[in-house]
C-alpha cells in the first residue's frame, strides 16, 4: 500500500502519524484504505458485521497500521469506532498514545472483572454486575439480596445459576397456593408435601413429582414462571445491600427434574432491563477518545502472563459484547497467528477476520499454514491484504500510475 503522496511531517512516535489526516484525500494511499473498507463490506452482502479481527501469519506485517487507517476511514464515513488492542504481547496501538490512566484491555479483564464480591451497596454494584461478576469468577454459593422489604437468595455453583428464591415472596405467589388454585394439588397434599421437604431439605417441586402427587409436564410451567417471578423482583433492586456466602459444592445436588434453564430464563427477565453500573462505569474509564472524530481507542494494558486464557475466556466474550451494544464497528488488534494463539481465540467472537501478510517478507508456506489454522479454528476469514507493496516495480508501476493519474489528475 506504499504510494508517491505530496507531503508528509517527518517520521514520529506519535499514534496520529498513524492516520490518513497527513496524507491528501485523494492520495492513492488514502484511496487503497477507501476501498478496502468497501471491499470488507462488500464481504458480507446484506448482513451488517459489527467487529473485525485483523491478524498477520509473522510479524512487522503492517497490522497496526492497517487497524488505525481503517479504523479511520470508518470513522470519517460517520461510523463510532472503537480500536482494541488485543496484541496483549507486544502492544503497538497503546504505546502510540497517551492511555490516561486507563487500566486498558488486560486490567479489565484480570482486575475489574476478578472484583471480590463479599457485600455492599445495591446502588454501587447492580444485581446484573453481582451476576456476572459470580459468573466471571466461577463462585459457588448463595448471593443474599435484601431492600429492607424483599428477601431472594440466588444460587450459584462454579459461576452457573442453578437456583433463585424468593423467600418474601406473597402467599398468592407461592408455588403450592397455584396449584390448588389451579385444581392440581389438594390442601392435604400440599400439607403432607411441606412436612416432607422440612425433613429431607428437597426442592417442593421434586417432591410433589416423587410422591406422585403432580405430573412433571403439569409442574414446569409452574417452576419457570417462579423462577422468573424471583429472577424480575431480584433485578429490580436498585437499593439495598448484598451480600455472598461461599458454599463447599456438596451443598448443591442436582435434582433428578430440573426443567428450568435458568441462564436462558435470566436473559429472559433482562431483556431491556440489564443495568451494571459497575461494570459500565469500569469499561468506560478504560475507553480513550482519539483526535479523530467518532474513533476511540481501548488501550491493552499491563503486559500480563498468560494472554490467550484471558482472551479466550467467557469475560472476553461479554466484554465484546457489551462493546457491540455500545459501538458501530469494533476493529481488534492481534498477536500474529503463528508465534501465538490469541487472534484463533478472538476470531470465532467477532464476524470477520483479515489477514495482513507484507509483500516479499512472508514466504508462502508461512502464509498456507496461518490460513489453515484460520480455517481449523472456523474462523470467518473475508480476505487477505497485501500491504506495502512495491508500486515502483516495472509493469505494476506502470499501470498503477497511469490509473490513478487519470482518475484524480497529476497531483495524486
Amino acid at each position: 500500500m506504499k504510494a508517491k503522496k505530496k507531503t508528509r511531517k517527518p517520521k514520529t512516535e506519535t499514534f496520529t502519524e498513524l492516520f490518513l489526516e497527513y496524507y491528501p484525500m485523494n492520495s492513492s494511499f488514502a484511496e487503497s484504505y477507501r476501498t478496502l473498507r468497501t471491499s470488507i463490506r462488500f464481504s458480507f452482502m446484506e448482513k451488517e458485521f459489527r467487529s473485525l479481527l485483523i491478524t498477520s501469519a509473522g510479524q512487522e506485517e503492517g497490522k497496526t497500521t492497517t487497524v488505525a487507517n481503517l479504523s479511520y476511514t470508518m470513522a470519517q464515513a460517520g461510523k463510532s469506532v472503537l480500536m482494541i488492542d488485543a496484541d496483549l504481547r507486544k502492544p503497538a496501538l497503546s504505546r502510540m498514545i497517551p492511555t490516561q490512566g486507563s487500566t486498558g484491555l488486560s486490567g479489565l479483564l484480570s482486575d475489574t472483572f476478578g472484583a471480590d464480591v463479599r457485600s455492599g451497596s445495591l446502588a454501587e454494584l447492580g444485581v446484573s454486575d453481582l451476576f456476572w461478576l459470580l459468573s466471571f469468577q466461577k463462585k459457588t454459593g448463595v448471593l443474599h439480596l435484601t431492600d429492607g422489604k424483599e428477601e431472594i437468595s440466588v444460587y450459584f455453583l462454579r459461576g452457573e445459576l442453578v437456583d433463585v428464591n424468593w423467600v418474601t415472596r406473597p402467599d398468592e405467589k407461592k408455588m403450592a397456593t397455584l396449584l390448588i388454585r389451579n385444581k392440581l394439588l389438594t390442601k392435604e397434599q400440599a400439607e403432607q408435601a411441606f412436612i416432607r421437604k422440612k425433613n429431607t431439605g428437597q426442592k417442593l417441586g421434586f417432591i410433589l413429582i416423587n410422591m406422585g402427587l403432580v405430573k412433571k409436564d403439569d409442574l414446569t410451567g409452574f417452576i419457570t414462571l417462579h423462577i422468573i417471578e424471583g429472577l424480575r423482583t431480584a433485578l429490580q433492586l436498585t437499593d439495598g445491600r448484598f451480600s455472598f456466602e461461599k458454599l463447599p459444592e456438596s451443598r448443591f445436588e442436582r435434582p433428578s427434574f430440573d426443567p428450568a434453564d435458568l441462564p436462558r430464563l435470566y436473559r429472559q427477565a433482562v431483556i431491556g432491563e440489564e443495568k451494571l453500573p459497575y461494570l459500565q462505569k469500569k469499561i468506560n474509564s478504560t475507553i480513550v477518545k482519539t483526535n479523530v472524530k467518532n474513533l476511540f481507542l481501548l488501550p491493552s494494558g499491563p503486559l500480563t502472563p498468560k494472554p490467550a486464557e484471558l482472551l479466550g475466556s467467557n469475560r472476553m466474550s461479554f466484554l465484546l459484547s457489551y462493546l457491540n451494544r455500545r459501538f458501530d464497528i469494533l476493529v481488534i488488534d492481534t498477536p500474529p497467528i503463528l508465534p501465538a494463539s490469541d487472534a484463533l481465540l478472538l476470531a470465532r467472537q467477532t464476524d470477520g477476520m483479515v489477514l495482513i501478510v507484507k509483500a516479499g517478507q512472508t514466504n508462502r508456506e508461512m502464509i498456507k499454514k496461518a490460513v489453515d489454522q484460520i480455517r481449523t479454528a472456523h474462523a470467518n476469514l473475508i480476505g487477505v491484504v497485501l500491504n506495502q507493496v512495491d508500486v515502483k516495480k516495472e509493469g505494476y508501476y506502470k499501470y498503477y500510475h497511469n490509473y490513478y493519474s487519470k482518475y484524480y489528475g497529476e497531483s495524486a
